[in-house]
């Protein structure tokens, strides 16, 4: 197991993690999950990982409790800085894909590449729309997170996905994927929620991108291929892939597809150390 280290500033406590030799590939999780992407790392030979635990999640603290999506961004941008990484492939999976957006836009140069998995934001015109929110926020504000943590990902993960969470994560794992609903439902959700995708200014990017979706998306009538038809419009050097058998819990469901699909595409974009520069 690689070492955990822990990077202070002024709002956060980071947790990360760095192994490996090569190009820099940081894993950015989702909401829920902490350790969603853990599966990945023994899963890209040749590559330099990266993997942080956002504040609010995991072994990473909040220490302000009103952190925003920048706040978030600037904690990866921070925690590469400190490692001496001066550009990386930015792997973002739903919520952390919005980080990988918004790193992007104020940290261009530390970012080569990026691999977004269903990104939760920017929501597309005409999405198909589910109700399982508000469930969720309800259940939440009861006291319920058992029931909070269902509704919210049953509604775009396949049926079965805590049965792969599990074998994945362990029932520890689970259980503290359950128990991070408190910190998204209190703290995170109004962040992402304020997040403006038009005056951030995501048509600037360009970056080469890749937008992952899962191939159940269909079947779960789920936005998340209306979301990356609208952001492959607004990116200027973006292409669309649809991987079989997986739903919003990909990184559990088939870490080694993901992994395959990741290497695939940021081997063709390799980072030139001659012209990389530095994060500020």
């Amino acid at each position: 197991m690689p070492a955990e280290n822990h990077l202070l500033t002024s709002n956060a406590d980071i947790a990360f993690w760095d192994e490996g030799d090569g190009d820099t590939v940081l894993l950015v999780h989702a909401s829920f999950g902490a350790d969603w992407f853990a599966p990945l790392t023994g899963l890209l030979p040749g590559y330099r990982v990266v993997r942080a635990h956002r504040a609010g999640y995991g072994r990473s603290r909040d220490l302000s409790g009103r952190l925003n999506v920048a706040d978030h961004a600037l904690h990866l941008a921070d925690v590469l800085q400190a490692q001496g990484i001066e550009q990386a492939h930015v792997v973002g999976h739903s919520s952390g894909a919005v980080l990988a957006l918004q790193l992007a836009v104020t940290r261009p140069r530390l970012v080569r590449s990026m691999v977004l998995l269903e990104s939760a934001r920017p929501y597309a015109p005409g999405e198909p729309k589910s109700d399982a929110v508000c469930h969720a926020v309800a259940a939440a504000e009861a006291g319920d997170l058992e029931r909070a943590f269902d509704l919210f990902l049953g509604s775009v993960c396949a049926p079965g996905y805590q049965d792969a969470m599990i074998r994945a994560l362990g029932a520890g794992g689970f259980r503290a994927s359950v128990l991070s609903g408190r910190y998204f439902f209190a703290h995170e959700r109004a962040a992402f929620a304020a997040w403006d995708a038009d005056a951030v200014g995501l048509e600037a990017l360009r970056q080469p991108t890749l937008l992952v979706a899962g191939g159940e998306v269909e079947r779960l009538n789920n936005p998340f291929q209306a979301r990356n038809r609208a952001l492959a419009g607004r990116l200027a050097d973006a292409q669309s892939v649809t991987l079989p058998g997986v739903s919003h819990a990909m990184p559990l469901e088939n870490p080694a597809l993901v992994a395959r699909t990741v290497l695939d595409f940021v081997r063709r974009h390799p980072i030139d150390s001659a012209h990389a520069c530095d994060a500020t």
